[in-house]
Formats: C-alpha cells, sequence, structure tokens
C-alpha cells in the first residue's frame, strides 16, 4: 500500500477520543506485517512492537493518537439534537456541517444553519454559540429518542482527496497521518537489526488530556519515548512565519521543558546524518501532545516530540504533505536503529 492508501484507510473512520477501537483494529491490521507482536489494551490503546535481537533489550515507545475531535449529544428538541464538543472543536465551522451520528447503524444529520437573507448583520459577525446550535437528523421527536439515544457520539462526515501533486486533505489528519508515518518507519525497519525494541503506539483520548499515552508508557515502562504529532503549518493568515512552518519541507524537532536533551538533540543528529530536513519548534512550556502525559510516568521518561506540519486544524479539510509524512517515517526508522550510546548508557 502506498502512503495515500493508508491515509485512506485510517482518516475516513469515525473515532472521537473515547471511541477509538475500530480505528485502533483496522490500523492493528495495517502495521502488523511490519512488527513481531500487536495487542490492544484495556483503553483501546493499539501497541504494536519489533522486537530487538538483543537478549533483555530496553524499550522505544512512539506514539501517534488514533482520537479525533467530535461530537456528543446531549438532548433532544422536537426531534433536533443537541450536542457537546469532545476535544477542542471549533464552533465557526459547525453551522452547515454533515455530520456521521454513530449509531449501531450510523445516521447522517446536518447542523442547522440559518440562511444569511435572514440574519440581522450583527448575526452575521459572529460565531453561534454550541449550546444554540442542533442538529437535523430528519426525525420526530419520538423517533429521534428510539434511535439516538444521549451519549451518542458524533464525527464529521467527509471524503479525503488529492490537493496538487504532494498535498492530501481530510479529518482526523490530526493524528492519523503521524500513525501513517509509523506503518511506514515499521515497514523501514523490517529485518533491521535494532539496539532495542521499539513499541509504536496508536494511543487513545489525546484530544481530551492524554490518558492513552500515559496509561501505554506506564505499562511499556520505556527507557525512552516520544510522542509524533502535528504542528502548524503555514497559511496566508498568519501573522508571522514563525507561527507555523512550510508543508514539504520536513518534520519539526521540538526544544523545551517537555523534552529531554538527550533526546531532542540525537534526534536531530540521525536527521542530519540522514540527510532529513527538519525544523527546530521551541515549546517554552505544556506542548498539548502526548509529550506531556509520557514525560513524567513513573520515575520520568527521556522524552522527545516530533511534529508534522498540519494546514486547518481541527477542521474537517486538514491538509498535510505526503512528502513530510514521508520524512516523518524516514526520521523515526533512523533513530530506532541509533538512539545514541550516551542514552544506551544510562
Amino acid at each position: 500500500m502506498e502512503t495515500r492508501d493508508y491515509l485512506h484507510m485510517l482518516c475516513e473512520r469515525q473515532g472521537p477520543s473515547g471511541f477509538e477501537r475500530p480505528v485502533a483494529e483496522i490500523a492493528a491490521e495495517a502495521i502488523k506485517p511490519f512488527v513481531d507482536k500487536v495487542e490492544i489494551d484495556n483503553l483501546g490503546n493499539l501497541i504494536a512492537t519489533k522486537k530487538s535481537r538483543k537478549k533483555n533489550a530496553r524499550k522505544m515507545l512512539i506514539a501517534a493518537h488514533l482520537d479525533e475531535i467530535g461530537l456528543i449529544v446531549t438532548g433532544h428538541e422536537d426531534g433536533f439534537l443537541s450536542f457537546g464538543q469532545i476535544g477542542g472543536v471549533d464552533t465557526r465551522m459547525l453551522p452547515g456541517r454533515d455530520l456521521i451520528i454513530m449509531t449501531k447503524t450510523p445516521m447522517v444529520g446536518v447542523v442547522c444553519a440559518m440562511p444569511p437573507h435572514v440574519l440581522s448583520h450583527e448575526d452575521m459577525e459572529k460565531a453561534i454559540p454550541m449550546e444554540d446550535l442542533r442538529i437535523d437528523v430528519g426525525l420526530s421527536q419520538k423517533e429521534a429518542v428510539k434511535k439516538i439515544p444521549i451519549g451518542t457520539p458524533i464525527a464529521f462526515r467527509t471524503e479525503g482527496f488529492n490537493l496538487g501533486e504532494d498535498l492530501y486533505v481530510s479529518k482526523t489528519l490530526d493524528d492519523r497521518a503521524c500513525f501513517v508515518s509509523l506503518i511506514l518507519a515499521a515497514k523501514l525497519l523490517k529485518g533491521k537489526s535494532l539496539p532495542w525494541d521499539v513499541v509504536f503506539v496508536g494511543s487513545t483520548c489525546e484530544e481530551t488530556g492524554g490518558a492513552g499515552a500515559a496509561v501505554a508508557t506506564f505499562a511499556e515502562a520505556p527507557l525512552a519515548c516520544a510522542a509524533i504529532d502535528v504542528t502548524h503549518g503555514i497559511t496566508p493568515d498568519m501573522q508571522s512565519e514563525a507561527q507555523g512552518f512550510e508543508l514539504g519541507k520536513g518534520p519539526s524537532l521540538s526544544v523545551g521543558p517537555n523534552i529531554s536533551r538527550i533526546v531532542g538533540k540525537q534526534m536531530e543528529k540521525v536527521a542530519k546524518d540522514n540527510g532529513i530536513p527538519y525544523h527546530i519548534e521551541v515549546q517554552p512550556g505544556r506542548t498539548g501532545t502526548d509529550a506531556w502525559a509520557m514525560q513524567i510516568v513513573k520515575e520520568g521518561v527521556a522524552t522527545g516530540l516530533i511534529g508534522l506540519p498540519l494546514k486547518y486544524m481541527h477542521t474537517p479539510v486538514e491538509t498535510v504533505s505526503i512528502k513530510d509524512i514521508e520524512y516523518c517515517a524516514q526520521l523515526v526508522a533512523a533513530y530506532a536503529q541509533d538512539p545514541g550510546e550516551e542514552l544506551l548508557s544510562c
């Protein structure tokens, strides 16, 4: 399978935080040919391990989250659904959006939108609060209550597509595009002799706090870990280039208090040694990724963070570069083979 095939397979599935297991099962089948062991843990994390040939080898763990932002049904009103958010949903892009209602037999719904002809100038200039929005599912009140229970998750409805020669557009590229990088990295490592076991994790609940990655890191007790997650790609409305990175020019490597220098510097070294383009991203505080939760598991774990540039984050039209996904895979594979003597001697 090619990179776009993996993206299509993973990104068009529905799996908001806490409801990711169907996505994990598909991801498990995709990575299974390239690793020695695959399992799904109690929290729904996909754990895929590539074993070292060394006896009693230590572990490296790298996580890309499989969950996506979404919505959840909170009530019924004349057949329409009220809802809350799962993760950081941007209310501005909800009116007029089509959705998948994740009932046993999935249903389609649309977020109600007033036509501009009947809006006041003042109303046209502001976003409608989420508590005032409703979802139309084409049902009576009695049918809606019966068919769509409170607590039913909701995901965005979209199909991925190519944009130009190198870009790909879809929902939930945050962060399934990064898990595709892990599949490609595992493929690059097939048949290689490794200095440690490499544990690829498709983590859960990152969008709601990082519980999945913390649990997986606790269970696996790695010597070092890393998160691979999206970072901001440059768009025309950015005030400065310092806010993002150009797509197609390689991943970012973070530096800051959430990042172990022993991991970050070695990742930078292997990128240089292997001719992999990269950027340095300064993270002066909380990174908002799985790396934040993983770093403080047990007695603390040396942690790194790789960023995949992405435009239009937390929308159904997230956009990434195929080149960048493959650069990330090359970087993960290179680091897995060369973690550095300083770390291995710890």
